[in-house]
């Protein structure tokens, strides 16, 4: 079987849906399916480098084609990935292809690629990755409404099926009442062959771990108010926090001018972009991985830190947080500042060395790539029949 994955950008600083996309077409090649990927050269404000366009390369053990975007002067339309030249390739390959796996709305990508497998009649799954919940949906909200009328609307209903990850992405997007079945599978995580159990138990310190893209989704500033707060009651503790991940230049000034106001300074380390070997060695060193977004569909940095052995503190937002917290992995706390200085201060002052134990045990039961890969390998043959 051909399955052509389509993505607006594989660029790193997109966040975890490019990851998953990558490692999901290596897993499912690894099964023996055609797995291939179809993106653009979008990186932020730049291109990707490296890579070429316009040919198949292989990127990450998955044969790869990258179209040129437009290199748009308003950021608004360099994130929408307009690539002139990929309608046009597309509908020359869809002959060939047996599926289409469309990653994200409201992108020109994901929107071309929907609309020409309707013309041609090729099934075609969409992974919604949380754009279709009520937080996502608020955001920018006329211009989503606008897409959802003139087309994402049509071209959802007219998908095989809609991937989402968890129970809660499943509600959410059921109740826009789409006449499309929601095919629920987890991402996966694929941690380098050298993260042995030795390296996940020699973290040292209390180092405490906020991964992901600088946005206020992410809630960084009730973290450093809680952090703040923690300091004024428990000076004496030895805490530092971690801080890996970028994002628009006036938002992360904003957030070092608040770190600085809050005396956290000294207590800051602003890494900034982080990936590959440093990204795992930075999650398995750290005492505890700390997202409290407003919402994550998955949320696969959060199953990072538990491949890495690091128990993780989400909010009740992030859709994971049941799993994390039946599997006693970490900690579930609501990202108000006094909730989470209260949860902090309870975690670093008594630590318990058996939650790497069930992190890493939960991540390798339920989020491991071969077991997930043949999971949609299924789901695939039944959409194609």
């Amino acid at each position: 079987m051909r399955v052509l994955h389509v993505i607006p950008s594989i660029s790193p600083l997109r966040g975890g849906p490019t990851v998953a996309a990558l490692e999901m077409a290596a897993a499912q090649r690894q099964l023996g399916l055609d797995a291939r990927l179809l993106s653009t050269d979008d990186h932020g404000s730049d291109v990707l480098p490296d890579l070429p366009t316009g040919q198949w390369c292989e990127h990450q053990g998955v044969p790869l084609w990258l179209c040129r975007r437009w290199r748009a002067p308003q950021r608004l339309l360099r994130d929408a990935a307009i690539a002139p030249a990929l309608p046009l390739w597309l509908q020359g390959q869809l002959a060939e292809v047996d599926l289409l796996h469309v990653h994200a709305l409201f992108a020109f990508p994901s929107s071309m690629a929907m609309l020409l497998a309707r013309q041609a009649g090729v099934p075609y799954v969409v992974s919604t990755i949380g754009q279709l919940c009520s937080w996502s949906l608020s955001q920018s909200p006329r211009r989503k409404q606008a897409m959802l009328t003139l087309l994402e609307r049509g071209n959802l209903a007219a998908a095989a099926a809609l991937h989402v990850t968890s129970t809660a992405e499943a509600q959410q997007t059921r109740s826009l009442g789409l006449p499309v079945p929601c095919l629920q599978i987890p991402l996966g995580v694929a941690p380098p062959p050298w993260l042995t159990e030795s390296l996940t138990t020699s973290a040292s310190g209390l180092r405490l771990l906020f991964l992901s893209r600088l946005h206020p989704k992410k809630q960084l500033e009730p973290l450093l108010q809680a952090l703040a707060l923690l300091q004024r009651r428990q000076p004496s503790l030895p805490w530092t926090l971690q801080i890996a991940g970028q994002g628009e230049p006036a938002y992360e000034a904003s957030l070092r001018r608040l770190a600085a106001e809050l005396g956290l300074a000294s207590r800051c380390q602003w890494l900034g972009f982080v990936a590959g070997e440093a990204k795992w060695r930075l999650l398995a060193g750290a005492s505890w991985f700390v997202l409290p977004s407003a919402l994550e569909n998955f949320g696969i940095a959060v199953v990072e830190a538990l491949a890495a052995g690091t128990p993780v503190l989400i909010s009740p937002q992030v859709a994971l947080a049941p799993t994390v917290a039946a599997a006693g992995a970490g900690v579930v706390c609501n990202p108000e500042p006094e909730a989470l200085a209260d949860c902090l201060a309870r975690l670093l002052l008594q630590p318990d060395p058996c939650w790497r134990q069930r992190a890493q045990g939960l991540a390798r039961e339920q989020f491991a790539w071969p077991a997930i890969a043949d999971r949609f390998a299924g789901a695939y043959q039944e959409l194609v029949r």
